[in-house]
């Protein structure tokens, strides 16, 4: 694997924090979202500033889309959803998905073979498919995720989503719940395939799937980095985070180099990248954001996109 050395620091544009970073599959951009309520798109290969959206909420996450060209997914905090595609100086083409809840919109993915969307919308997750008229409604709602025993959620109880991963097609789901561990779903069947609950797994802050290895990796708010074979209820290995922090940062996480390594945040603003073979600690790349709130990786190039609580956005 190579070393990642920072390629460009991109500020100036968002005046908050930056929650949520994506390349897109061509390459060539990379999208942030912030808490300023803006949207900004830029060059990977100079670092300029291209295009900006302004939304009325914060935004959460951003997506693109696997199969359609240049077309990006917008996930706000008052519930909005937009589907964004064909960028230039007078404008831009939108769709609105219509979820029918109003609720702040944690994450979501797209399996690009049947173009079935999963969104974590206040406490659901929302299955949502294409018409005729490339319009979007809700085809299906899933059930609240299986209860834990109660002296694990009595400081905090909510029902939120903090990642989705379709799972070999559009009929499995893995969702990861902030306070209620990690469920894979069957669609069609609404029903409970496997379910990794408290206290073998604490809070959740974000997860990744690979794959080609058929594993998870699950970034937590107090245990660390757990890495487990799907299917399997006990993690097979486990990385603890480097210091103790009273302050709790939802940092994300992301597999690099098709599965060889893991790319990680931590409250300390530093970045991790961990080597899946000898599961050391491969790089850290200094980082001057508080948190890492946000981070991407671009598969055709090996470049990471890291946002932070400092409103920068650093590309390496």
């Amino acid at each position: 694997m190579s070393v990642y050395v920072e390629h460009k620091t991109l500020v100036g544009e968002h005046g908050n924090s930056v929650n949520t970073v994506a390349f897109s599959p061509c390459g060539r951009y990379l999208a942030s979202g912030s808490s300023d309520h803006s949207v900004c798109i830029w060059s990977i290969h100079n670092g300029s500033f291209l295009f900006r959206v302004v939304f009325k909420s914060s935004i959460n996450i951003l997506h693109w889309h696997p199969t359609r060209q240049e077309t990006l997914i917008c996930g706000c905090d008052d519930g909005s959803v937009l589907s964004m595609s064909d960028f230039r100086p007078s404008g831009f083409e939108k769709k609105f998905i219509h979820l029918g809840i109003k609720a702040p919109v944690f994450c979501l993915d797209i399996d690009a073979s049947t173009n079935m969307w999963a969104i974590g919308v206040g406490n659901q997750v929302n299955i949502t498919a294409s018409d005729n008229q490339d319009e979007y409604t809700t085809a299906t709602r899933l059930p609240s995720p299986p209860k834990v025993d109660a002296k694990y959620t009595e400081n905090d109880s909510r029902v939120r989503l903090r990642a989705l991963h379709f799972l070999h097609g559009s009929h499995k789901l893995i969702a990861s719940y902030l306070n209620h561990g990690i469920v894979v779903w069957n669609v069609v069947g609404k029903t409970v395939i496997w379910h990794v609950k408290p206290p073998s797994i604490c809070q959740i802050a974000s997860s990744a799937v690979c794959h080609d290895m058929n594993v998870l990796v699950v970034n937590t708010l107090q245990d660390g980095l757990c890495l487990y074979k799907i299917g399997n209820k006990k993690a097979i290995w486990k990385w603890e985070h480097e210091s103790e922090c009273d302050v709790q940062c939802p940092s994300s996480i992301s597999f690099l180099h098709g599965g060889r390594a893991v790319v990680s945040g931590a409250i300390t603003g530093n970045i991790h990248v961990w080597n899946m073979d000898s599961k050391d600690l491969y790089q850290a790349l200094p980082h001057g954001g508080k948190c890492s709130s946000g981070i991407n990786e671009r598969r055709s190039v090996d470049y990471t996109g890291i946002g932070d609580i400092m409103q920068a956005v650093a590309v390496g």
